[in-house]
């Protein structure tokens, strides 16, 4: 009864974590197993979060994207489902404790956690292991603790080999046990799932972060400064001049640059000293940093108190038209971006500059809504940190293999097999048509190794267990055999 009362709910429920982790997982592939146990962890953090924490959106809208990340990877196998998985249990549990947090501070004290909580709880157990109560089972046993577990075990197991060398029937049911996966590797893999879970359950904060971001709103006040200062700070009316002077060059600069490059991407000639691929791809990325510096010039000026004064309406014109135009900067490159990705196919960088400028729209948007309405810096951050992670979770629905894929070989102009050759198991049936269809189109060498790849994922599929099926496999495995 004493070791009973000393095992918390918290504990039943990283035991019950651990075993679950261990047996979805160990020597599996991604697919049924991290569905089940992403069910599995937000039901367990569903029943250890008090009611008044939960009751906050950021704890349905990780536990919704815990599962559906999870879906994700059953339908689609997408690697950056499974990655999204991981990263949306974390915030969970960091959510679980402190659920008006940002979501990036809600994920450095999900990192922290991991890192640190066992070894913290560990070291408080054994400080404080001649106290009554709670404690982990596993890191703040006492020795008798230990001693009542481990002679009854011990003493059972010499029972039990004795019953095996007396009854031939008794041990060939023992030989009929799988306990082949015990091993020095499942120990470890075991291991490290310990310590990660006991991290999830057992949230930590880092107090310095926390505290400011829940003590800080999204709206900006006015400040005064009365200390007294070793040097004079030049006045309010000559940094709004200065912000103003700012801004109006910076507009008639993009301007200008907008102009020149919508005419010789309107005309499509361009001067002889300039390469197509260079104009239409190389200059997106300096053009995207070009965006999010136009906002950290904002974010600078519209700090302060310059929000607050009563002549504001020029600076505040001269902002929102400098937004307007970054706007038209962002369909400018996606123009540029979606004509070379005609020309030459999709790949994950160019679906990535797609990413990249829907996030600066967002940014962008966010930044009028800053200005217009006075927040500070601190609702930026937080609003764009959750564009991000909505953005990234609408990503990882679907396998984009399977879409660069399909647009190489039916839309795009010209077509990199070698690229497409390159990518995950999904597209085998694509490639093997193009091969069939146009001989010369792979090397020998290329051929062969594209009837390894499938065959040695026919083998794979064939053999593996339940908690590696996935419907992308099982329907790849169809169109496969369909071939044949």
């Amino acid at each position: 009864m004493k070791i009973y009362q000393s095992i918390s709910k918290k504990d039943i429920y990283i035991l019950v974590a651990v075993i679950a982790y261990s047996f979805l997982f160990y020597q599996q592939r991604a697919g049924l197993n991290f569905l089940l146990f992403a069910i599995l962890v937000v039901g367990l953090l569903y029943a250890q979060t008090p009611t008044n924490r939960r009751k906050q959106p950021s704890w349905y809208v990780t536990a919704a994207a815990s599962i559906l990340t999870g879906i994700s990877i059953v339908v689609t196998g997408s690697e950056l489902a499974i990655a999204l998985n991981i990263a949306s249990v974390l915030l969970l549990a960091a959510f679980s404790l402190s659920p008006r947090s940002s979501i990036f501070v809600a994920a450095a004290n999900a990192v922290y956690s991991c890192a640190s909580a066992f070894i913290s709880y560990g070291i408080k157990a054994y400080n404080n292991k001649e106290q009554k109560g709670g404690g982990l089972i596993l890191a703040g046993v006492q020795r008798q603790h230990i001693f009542m577990i481990g002679v009854p075990v011990a003493v059972t197991t010499v029972f039990l080999v004795i019953y095996a060398s007396a009854s031939s029937a008794f041990s060939y049911v023992l030989s009929q046990l799988e306990i082949s996966f015990i091993s020095i590797e499942w120990l470890v893999f075991t291991m490290i799932g310990f310590v990660l879970l006991f991290g999830i359950f057992h949230q930590k904060l880092i107090p310095i972060i926390t505290e400011t971001d829940l003590a800080a709103g999204n709206t900006l006040t006015r400040t005064r400064v009365t200390r007294k200062r070793g040097f004079k700070l030049p006045e309010l009316r000559y940094e709004y001049k200065t912000s103003v002077l700012l801004l109006v060059l910076l507009n008639l600069l993009l301007l200008f640059f907008i102009l020149s490059d919508a005419y010789y991407l309107t005309i499509g000639t361009l001067p002889e000293s300039v390469a197509y691929s260079d104009f239409l791809h190389q200059g997106v990325y300096g053009l995207i940093f070009s965006i999010l510096l136009a906002m950290a010039v904002l974010l600078y000026v519209f700090r302060g108190n310059l929000n607050f004064i009563s002549n504001s309406k020029t600076l505040k014109l001269l902002a929102y038209t400098w937004l307007a135009l970054n706007v038209i900067l962002v369909l400018l490159t996606l123009s540029k971006n979606s004509i070379y990705v005609l020309h030459f196919g999709l790949t994950y960088k160019r679906i990535g500059v797609y990413t990249y400028l829907l996030l600066t729209a967002v940014g962008l948007g966010l930044s009028f809504i800053k200005i217009a309405q006075v927040k500070n810096n601190w609702f930026l951050f937080r609003k764009n940190a959750w564009s991000v992670y909505v953005v990234l979770l609408l990503l990882s629905s679907y396998n984009w293999d399977k879409a660069i894929t399909y647009f190489n070989i039916h839309v795009a102009r010209t077509t990199d097999y070698h690229y497409l050759s390159r990518l995950s198991d999904i597209n085998l049936p694509e490639l093997l048509k193009a091969s069939d269809n146009e001989k010369g189109l792979f090397s020998e060498v290329k051929q062969q190794h594209i009837q390894f790849r499938k065959l040695n994922f026919l083998k794979r599929v064939s053999t593996q267990n339940w908690q590696s099926w996935s419907y992308s496999d099982w329907r790849l495995k169809q169109r496969l055999e369909a071939l044949e």
